[in-house]
């Protein structure tokens, strides 16, 4: 009973929500990108693990993106929302012991998802193929996110609202609605059995249903993980630098345009399927005019660091952090290029469809989720990093290793579309030329794979560790000076 009352005393601390989730997140990275490596291996070697159901490609991949998608990313963003919010509004979460709460169905949520999907269970939904009984748990979680949220805002103790204040209250309210409408939450039954039986079929078929299907599946990514992780970029880059936010209003201009603008821009995905034009022609136009937001938001940032560049050597999460910055750039300005018809016709289905995704997830807001726990964690803790010299060969895995498979890729992506157009091979001709590419996926996919392994350790070691060797004790004591209320350069006034 003393345990159990220790824990509900833990739960009801400051911080204690942050660092829950953080450290959830950093599990799901691991456990994310080793299904992903698998997978990236059985396609070199398709017989790796022949007789084991759950161990499928066509299993491990949706378990891979959702776990990804939502215990990765999601909820690594909800430890820092919890982090940031009481800082920016200067009142307490409402409540650490509700967000704990919320938390732990989090997790069981997505871990019996994962399950039930390498179990064969699955809607047929990209992005959407959670079963019903694990959608509702998934639904509520989210509501009562943007409860959590939302009653800390409405107790702020500062008039105005700081821009990633805006992102995280349009964040949580986009995705609630969103998860409804992409898992099709109004037929709760419908479900795909392993043997392929369909168990009421939902409200929509066909075009319809892929038309709503990418309606979501895009914006799940610009509504859900772009805006969360904006938030936090909009934060921790002003306060690690110690330097104010470069314009407030360029910051407004930012969310307002990517809340308007990216809702139907999903559709691009359909350009080849025989969906209205006017709904084409307004997804092209949507999406090359997403310029505006990410423009705003980079110009934002990277003016913010003027003249403070040479702290993004010192300070690995801020290095972390502004990397992602440039790749979102980067997956950004291609996005809006491969929307348009033409490019769209050539890389569509092919493997640098693939590598554009891992470049948003795992190059964008993967760096941005390693710059937030190694920043973050610390803090509350009140303790360094155990290991800057673990966080520096991190940082180069993810980077060399991010790059290298990104390149392949495309390479490979680009093969595909010539062996199908300009020579007219079938797909499972053009194996051959794409295989070698593979193998440089695999090889780079190691590079990653290291790199997480290396952030687990030194997560564990920096919330474990009780060694006292001189250059710890150092640094322990300068963190004990550490002041974290809000950006720097931003009273009260200002915001």
């Amino acid at each position: 009973m003393k345990s159990i009352e220790q824990i509900w005393d833990w739960m009801d601390r400051p911080d204690s929500a942050a660092l829950h989730a953080l450290c959830s997140g950093t599990v799901w990275m691991f456990v994310g990108v080793t299904l992903g490596i698998t997978m990236s291996n059985e396609l070199t070697s398709p017989d790796l693990f022949a007789g084991i159901p759950q161990l499928v490609f066509s299993r491990l991949r949706p378990a891979h993106v959702n776990m990804n998608l939502f215990g990765f990313l999601g909820t690594t963003f909800y430890g820092g929302w919890y982090f940031i919010l009481p800082r920016l509004c200067r009142t307490p979460l409402r409540t650490n012991r509700e967000a704990n709460l919320l938390i732990v169905l989090w997790n069981l949520a997505i871990l019996a998802g994962s399950i039930s999907l390498a179990n064969g269970g699955n809607q047929g939904h990209e992005y959407g193929e959670y079963p019903w009984y694990v959608n509702f748990p998934v639904e509520i979680a989210l509501i009562w996110n943007a409860s959590i949220i939302f009653r800390t805002i409405l107790a702020r103790e500062v008039q105005k609202i700081y821009v990633s204040i805006w992102y995280i209250g349009g964040t949580v309210l986009w995705i609630s609605v969103l998860y409804f409408i992409g898992h099709v939450m109004w037929h709760p039954f419908t479900t795909y059995l392993p043997d392929g039986q369909i168990v009421h079929a939902g409200a929509t078929i066909g075009l319809d249903d892929a038309v709503w299907n990418w309606f979501y599946g895009h914006n799940v990514f610009g509504l859900y993980i772009t805006t969360g992780g904006i938030a936090i970029v909009y934060y921790l880059v002003p306060k690690i630098a110690k330097t104010p936010l470069y314009s407030h209003a360029l910051s407004l201009i930012g969310f307002w345009t990517i809340a308007l603008l990216y809702a139907p821009t999903g559709q691009h995905h359909l350009l080849l399927a025989p969906i209205p034009n006017w709904l084409k022609i307004y997804a092209i136009i949507g999406s090359v005019a997403l310029i505006v937001p990410v423009f705003s938001f980079v110009t934002n940032i990277f003016m913010t660091m003027s003249g403070k560049w040479s702290k993004a050597i010192d300070i690995v999460s801020l290095r972390f952090v502004l990397t992602g910055v440039f790749f979102y750039l980067a997956v950004s300005f291609q996005g809006s290029i491969q929307s348009l018809m033409t490019v769209n016709r050539f890389i569509h289905y092919t493997q640098w469809v693939v590598g554009h995704a891992h470049l948003a997830l795992l190059g964008a807001f993967g760096f941005i989720a390693a710059g937030t726990v190694l920043y973050m964690i610390p803090q509350i803790v009140r303790r360094p990093l155990w290991s800057r010299n673990l966080a520096d060969a991190q940082y180069w895995l993810f980077l060399i290793g991010l790059t290298g498979f990104f390149w392949s890729l495309t390479a490979a992506g680009l093969a595909q579309g010539s062996a199908w157009m300009l020579l007219g091979q079938q797909v499972v001709r053009a194996y051959p030329v794409v295989k070698p590419y593979f193998l440089l996926r695999s090889t780079f996919a190691t590079l990653i794979y290291l790199g997480v392994i290396f952030e687990l350790i030194n997560i564990y070691m920096t919330l474990t560790t009780t060694r006292l060797d001189r250059a710890y004790s150092d640094r322990l004591n300068k963190a004990k000076n550490l002041e974290e209320l809000m950006p720097a350069g931003l009273g009260a006034s200002e915001l």
